[in-house]
């Protein structure tokens, strides 16, 4: 996914997603296959050529296993290809950093993305206590860990620009929605984002869609501009 900036105004090329809720039944995304198969579908006629699906791995709500996943994922996979889907396809999950994910680091058992990389993110109610501990376990097996939307955590809000250089400078990545820009998460959402844009921190711009719906809202923004 490409994305510039020119005289404020925000302009999207949608190649490649690192975040998306399209494995059907696993959290609090997409519902069914049909549903699944019809977003990737779309995306792919806006230019979509790599997606990762991320489902939400959180204590106790979402324990999504490697083995939920793979097995989804398979049927997902297999269906794209009886459509003719050509966008390629793989898994890793979105975690919810604090107590429950140090246990399955320790256990070695974090989904990653074919480019090793582990979608992170906070609860919105406050920060964890963890993301050092976090940090360095995936490091330390060859994982990069990738922060999910710090543009929507209200914590975040005063200084997004500093928390989000700290998080970098610690060898993390950052991902912004596209649909905050579009005040689709609030207003101060869109702020965050937009700051983070302009001072150039984040590394991937995805969609973290979990319904057709969303992603068709998505699709007004894809190639164009506001």
């Amino acid at each position: 996914m490409l994305f510039f900036n020119r005289r404020k105004r925000y302009f999207f090329e949608y190649e490649n997603d690192i975040h998306a809720h399209v494995l059907p039944g696993l959290d609090d995304g997409v519902k069914t296959m049909d549903e699944a198969v019809m977003i990737v579908k779309r995306m792919e006629q806006v230019g979509l050529r790599r997606l990762t699906c991320t489902p939400h791995v959180a204590y106790p709500a979402m324990i999504n296993t490697p083995k939920d996943v793979e097995s989804m994922l398979f049927v997902l996979k297999s269906r794209l290809r009886e459509e003719g889907v050509r966008v390629e396809v793989d898994s890793g999950a979105e975690y919810r950093m604090g107590e429950f994910m140090l246990e399955l680091l320790e256990r070695g058992e974090i989904m990653a993305s074919n480019r090793g990389e582990v979608l992170v993110e906070h609860s919105f109610v406050g920060p964890s206590n963890y993301v050092d501990d976090i940090l360095f376990g995936l490091q330390g097996r060859g994982f990069c860990p990738v922060l999910a939307h710090p543009e929507r955590y209200p914590f975040y809000a005063k200084d997004i620009v500093r928390y989000c250089e700290r998080f970098k400078e610690k060898g993390g990545k950052v991902q912004v929605n596209i649909l905050s820009f579009a005040g689709f998460y609030g207003k101060e959402a869109m702020m965050g984002a937009r700051k983070l844009c302009d001072a150039a921190l984040a590394d991937y711009y995805a969609g973290d869609i979990h319904s057709l719906q969303q992603e068709m809202l998505m699709e007004k923004y894809i190639g164009g501009a506001w």
